[in-house]
């Protein structure tokens, strides 16, 4: 049993039996058979095959190779009836098919004109349109494609096209002409089914070759291209459900690219967990440029591109657990987290997603010096901030009894903004002791100096009073402390600094 339009593409017309030879529908094996002679004939003798009264020629003519397999798919009665269903079909009526040799003049407007005037063969007139117009919106598609894309006269053949083949599907007519022509050829593949099978499976296959040329230029980057053709199909007037399946069908390739992709970034990253960034970071990009194929096809809001983003977040952070346990590299793996978080859409993996970033986020943040933002942490130089909070109020008796925790938050700090900051305190007090002295001598050497002593002692109780540390620290490097989040949060939350002597009070 055949499969019928299962190679249906873009090329269907370049490709039809029936162009590429020349001959017409109805043609006999004994023409098929002196077509073939004359052109090895012509092959032989070097002379050009040539336009000859073929109908719309192929430009350039096409090689040997190309009419050979033509003429052999001619001569296989269920390939032959699927080219013949893709060509013009000769008029019924027994007088001079005008409409045909208007084609071969190159006429195709009035041969259009001719049979949306017909009414002598109705069903002929009408298959012969769909066709006509969907060659037309194919070969200016190709013609636009690596130029100014799917402009507005290529959108209005391709909705002309989709208008004439619905009419052809839903037209009984038309597919009793075919089941005829099935008939007439007698071939045990071809059953009393067959014009039933290739009428439900015409519109899957039409849609196909949009869906193929929207996969094909989201691929090349031109998405304006890829949703007119999805918009297409969505106007075609063929059923919601054929639309959406013919796309998720041309889609599968792409996700299941995503997916092997991710399965190969995990296996490597398993055998050598210090390359997961490059790792996850070729995959994030692989994956980033497979979505946006998907999302021009398919749009932001289906359950497939819902699917990817999940895919893409879950595989970046299997990825990303064990390079992080391995290399403690916390900017790396937080910045991959951040990139990969709006992609998550289900709250499962949303979950996950934010847990494990804003692990990382705290583990980054108590990796790196607060005060430099640069150094690693030097754990024996971490600033502990003392703080006393959640205060509680308990009545035993006549008595009221205060309640309170104590907590030391430490401000991950490096070697060298320790020794900074010592070395600032150490700085203050100096020049305190400077300026007090400047001001004994100016007292005790110089005559009607209380003027000026009088303003070095202010000096000097202002750099003292500067250089006294707050909480054992330089009161700049303490204005940071106040910035530090968890010291902030507690702040937030009603903590005061220092450390509240007891554990309670009545």
């Amino acid at each position: 049993m055949s499969v019928f339009f299962d190679e249906v593409g873009p090329e269907l017309y370049r490709e039809n039996a029936f162009r590429i030879t020349g001959l017409a529908v109805d043609a006999t094996a004994r023409d098929i058979r002196r077509r073939s002679e004359e052109l090895r004939l012509k092959e032989r003798l070097g002379v050009s095959q040539g336009a000859g009264a073929t109908v719309l020629p192929l430009s350039p003519p096409p090689d040997a190779t190309v009419t050979d397999q033509a003429m052999q798919r001619l001569r296989d009665p269920a390939r032959r009836l699927e080219d013949e269903f893709f060509w013009f079909w000769p008029s019924r009526d027994g007088g001079p098919d005008e409409a045909i040799a208007a084609l071969r003049r190159g006429d195709a407007d009035t041969a259009e004109r001719l049979w949306q005037e017909s009414s002598a063969d109705p069903a002929t007139a009408a298959h012969n349109l769909a066709v006509l117009a969907h060659l037309r919106a194919l070969d200016r598609t190709a013609e636009h494609e690596h130029g100014d894309g799917l402009d507005p006269a290529g959108r209005a053949l391709w909705a002309k096209a989709f208008t004439y083949w619905t009419r052809v599907v839903a037209d009984p007519a038309v597919w009793t002409l075919v089941d005829t022509r099935v008939s007439q050829i007698a071939d045990p593949r071809l059953t009393p089914e067959t014009a039933t099978r290739m009428r439900s499976r015409l519109p899957a296959a039409l849609l196909s070759i949009n869906a193929r040329l929207a996969v094909r230029a989201a691929r090349d980057g031109r998405h304006d291209d890829a949703a007119a053709h999805v918009a297409l199909m969505r106007r075609s007037g063929f059923a919601t459900a054929t639309v959406m399946d013919v796309l998720a069908h041309a889609v599968e390739p792409d996700t299941a690219r995503l997916r092997s992709l991710g399965e190969n970034a995990e296996r490597t990253i398993d055998a050598d967990p210090a390359r997961g960034a490059e790792v996850t970071a070729r995959f994030l990009e692989q994956a980033m440029s497979l979505l946006g194929t998907l999302r021009a096809l398919l749009g932001d809001d289906d359950p497939a591109i819902q699917g990817a983003g999940d895919e893409i977040a879950s595989r970046v952070l299997r990825c990303l657990v064990p390079y992080a346990r391995a290399t403690d590299d916390w900017p790396t793996t937080t910045g991959l987290l951040e990139r990969v978080q709006p992609l998550a859409t289900t709250e499962s993996v949303r979950t996950r997603i934010e847990e494990n970033l804003a692990a990382a986020r705290s583990n980054l943040l108590f990796a790196t010096c607060w005060f430099c933002k640069a150094n690693p942490t030097d754990e024996a130089s971490t600033h502990e901030q003392k703080m006393w909070g959640d205060l509680q109020t308990e009545y035993v008796g006549p008595y009221i009894r205060y309640n309170w925790q104590r907590i030391a938050i430490g401000v991950p700090r490096c070697a060298r903004c320790a020794a900074r900051h010592r070395r600032t305190i150490r700085t203050g007090r100096w020049a305190t002791l400077l300026l007090l002295a400047a001001a004994v001598l100016t007292l005790v050497v110089l005559d009607n100096s209380l003027v000026l002593a009088m303003v070095l002692f202010g000096v000097c109780m202002v750099t003292w009073f500067g250089s006294l540390p707050v909480y054992g620290l330089p009161r700049g490097a303490f204005q940071q402390v106040m910035a530090f989040d968890p010291v902030r949060e507690r702040m937030s939350a009603g903590w005061k600094l220092g450390e509240r002597q007891g554990g309670s009070q009545t």
